[in-house]
Parts: C-alpha cells; sequence; structure tokens
C-alpha cells in the first residue's frame, strides 16, 4: 500500500479590503507555489514503490484567491490537469455560501446558533479543507466530501473557541 495518496493544499492570501480582489503578484506567487507542490507530490508517487492506484490532490482556495489565480493565470479547474493516475481537483470555499465546484454547488450548512449566525467563523475555511481532503482520500464522492467538510466548518463557526469535538457536536 502506497504512504501517501491523497494530498491537499489551501492557498492563503488576502484580498485587497476595498475591492476584493487579490494582486496580480499574490495570484501568480499561489499559482507557481501550487504547482510547485503538486509536481513534488506527483514526482514522489512516481518514486514509491508500494503505491497502488490513483492519487489525488486537492486545492481548496476561497472564492477570491480562485479568481486572482485564473484571471491572471492558465489554472483552471478543468479535467485535462488529470494524468493517469494521478487526480486534479479544486473547490472553492465561498464562506456563507458554501462551496463550488465546475459540476456542483453545496450550500452552506446551517448553523445551529439562535439566531443562525456564527460566533465565530475563525478556522471554519480550515476545518472544511481538512474534512474536504479526508473525505476525498478515503474515497467519499465529492458531493459527499463536499456535504461533510460544510457541516464541520459549521461547527467551528458555532462557538467562541474550538468546539468541543463529540458525537453530540458533529
Amino acid at each position: 500500500m502506497s504512504r501517501v495518496s491523497t494530498a491537499g493544499v489551501e492557498p492563503i492570501v488576502f484580498a485587497d479590503e476595498v475591492s476584493g480582489k487579490v494582486t496580480e503578484e499574490d495570484s501568480y506567487a499561489v499559482t507557481t507555489t501550487i504547482s510547485k507542490i503538486r509536481q513534488s507530490f506527483v514526482h514522489a508517487r512516481a518514486c514509491d514503490k508500494e503505491k497502488d492506484g490513483n492519487s489525488l490532490f486537492v486545492v481548496t482556495p476561497d472564492r477570491p484567491c480562485y479568481e486572482g489565480m485564473i484571471s491572471h493565470t492558465n489554472l483552471t479547474m478543468s479535467e485535462s490537469e488529470n494524468t493517469e493516475n494521478n487526480e486534479f481537483e479544486m473547490i472553492i470555499r465561498d464562506g456563507g455560501n458554501g462551496c463550488f465546484t465546475n459540476e456542483m454547488k453545496m450550500p452552506a450548512a446551517t448553523l445551529r446558533t439562535i439566531d443562525k449566525a456564527p460566533v465565530n467563523p475563525t478556522g471554519a475555511g480550515n476545518a472544511f479543507s481538512a474534512a474536504y481532503v479526508v473525505c476525498r482520500g478515503t474515497g467519499s464522492s465529492v458531493k459527499e466530501a463536499a456535504s461533510i467538510a460544510t457541516a464541520v466548518g459549521a461547527v467551528v463557526c458555532e462557538y467562541e473557541h474550538l468546539p468541543p469535538w463529540s458525537l453530540e457536536v458533529v
């Protein structure tokens, strides 16, 4: 069995507070970094004598980062990025709107707070990304992984600090 068959990257850049857009320089830097990480992952998989099956490389940018990447580079969510035994996938985090790919849109999970508003959204995107990559790496479909990941992100928003992870909370 292969040591690593799935990798996830959550690129972080800060959009301008007024325009909501990411600079061309940041867009280029993120795209270049993602490309280098992906090449390293594909190379590591090629050198893995115990590899079995396909590998999956997932990128989970937020909407401003994604829009910056596609407006300033040739990076897309296209299936043409896939090669034999090496799949590339991108799902865009869209905050309170949920997430999307070229093929589907998943609405945000409903918050269980009294007013349905987030208590503290800090870390919700990170939790979403981690849950999504783990779900996809263990065989969940894109839709299943997105559904679970939006729920995990919502749980993070419902608490002032990190949630007390238990079956009752989830």
